[in-house]
């Protein structure tokens, strides 16, 4: 089993509120090599094109996005009600970059837009394994090449 841990999405360092995007990562050195790997193969150009060009898919990924941003309210609101609540400027910092309805899975923007941008797989891949509602096709198919 790929390990994989959920990195809280509020960090507070040096005084300030830090925004984290990202939810999931993969700690296994190896398999992070092998997903860089299959990147270096031209997989995230291909799952690009192939999710911006089949509607069905392109709308199952952006739904995706959507989710996380859901989800990253809920985080908020119930394990940093200070930042949710807040108006000071890292507080509002927090919440442009976690709430805001354009900013999906690791910070991606413009996610509903043309051409779908995958960015990376480990991204996927991570989350695939991190939350069972963010299951997709690139963690799958990642999964059945490492």
């Amino acid at each position: 089993m790929v390990e994989v841990v959920e990195n809280p999405i509020v960090v507070y360092e040096n005084g300030i509120y830090r925004p984290e995007p990202t939810r999931f990562w993969i700690l296994d050195k190896k398999v992070r090599g092998d997903i860089s790997r299959l990147e270096a193969e031209g997989w995230i150009r291909r799952f690009s094109e192939e999710i911006t060009a089949d509607q069905e898919l392109f709308d199952f990924f952006v739904k995706l996005h959507e989710r996380e941003v859901e989800v990253r309210r809920k985080i908020l609101e119930e394990r940093f009600p200070e930042v949710y609540r807040g108006e000071g400027k890292w507080d509002l910092v927090c919440k442009r970059v976690l709430l805001d309805p354009e900013i999906g899975i690791g910070g991606i923007r413009r996610f509903r837009s043309r051409p779908f941008k995958v960015r990376c797989l480990h991204l996927w891949t991570a989350y695939h394994l991190g939350d069972e509602r963010f299951r997709n096709p690139i963690g799958e198919f990642v999964l059945s090449k490492v």
